[in-house]
């Protein structure tokens, strides 16, 4: 990549974030911040949950056979 495509990529990104920047309400990005938050700690209880009912699942109905049966 030479200068003047770098240059111009970030010549670009740095125009749309002042663009958006005044456009950002602190506390509509507080309120993202926060269900991000919730929606992560809710997906990984719910996978640790689905992870132990699986186990629980799997050695009930797939026990073992006894061979001398």
């Amino acid at each position: 990549m030479n200068s003047s495509s770098a240059s111009l990529k970030l010549g670009t990104l740095s125009g749309m974030v002042a663009a958006a920047l005044p456009s950002l309400q602190r506390d509509k990005l507080l309120e993202a911040v926060v269900l991000a938050g919730v929606g992560a700690c809710v997906s990984f209880v719910v996978s640790l949950v689905l992870k132990v009912l699986f186990k629980y699942l799997h050695k009930r109905f797939f026990k073992p056979r006894d061979p001398n049966s």
